[in-house]
């Protein structure tokens, strides 16, 4: 499939190209579409629980952390820690949240790439408490995290013969 944009490396747009919802057949019974920015962004606010992939004394690490969105911008509360220390030495991350259904063989992923960096001034962290963040983890989550994308890819899986 030819892209139809490419569009700028820019604070939360994708660097690569733009597929406006172009589906590729990838082997005659499955389909990947690929979601717009806006897509994207959507299913980022709608969904509680993302990942973000952090590299700690050199070697990458997962964790699940409950986030919402600021502007074009991920923000998530958390502790002390491995993911804190991990951040301080090497902020470059990639962040991924997503759904599937195995009956129905369906599924889709939002995969973001930047930098992260810890919320220091009090008056943005007052601001950030407005936001719709519900945390599910035990114990105080004191210290904010803001992701500022450069990348922001999207895709849904889905059978052939389902629009």
């Amino acid at each position: 499939m030819v892209p139809t944009a490419v569009i700028p490396r820019t604070l939360g747009h994708t660097s690569g190209p733009a597929f406006d919802g172009a589906m590729l057949d990838t082997d005659g019974t499955t389909w990947v579409e690929h979601l717009t920015l806006d897509e994207c962004w959507q299913r980022l606010g709608d969904t509680p629980v993302g990942r973000i992939g952090v590299l700690v004394d050199s070697a990458p690490e997962i964790y699940p952390v409950n986030h919402a969105v600021d502007g074009h911008t991920i923000v998530f509360r958390t502790e002390r820690g491995q993911k804190i220390r991990g951040l301080d030495r090497s902020p470059s991350v990639c962040f991924e949240v997503d759904g599937y259904d195995a009956h129905e063989r369906t599924g889709w992923s939002v995969l973001v790439k930047g930098r992260a960096r810890q919320v220091t001034s009090v008056e943005e962290e007052r601001r950030l408490l407005g936001l719709d963040l519900r945390y599910w983890g035990v114990g105080p989550k004191p210290l904010w995290v803001r992701l500022e994308p450069t990348d922001v890819t999207g895709r849904r899986i889905h059978p052939a013969d389902q629009p």
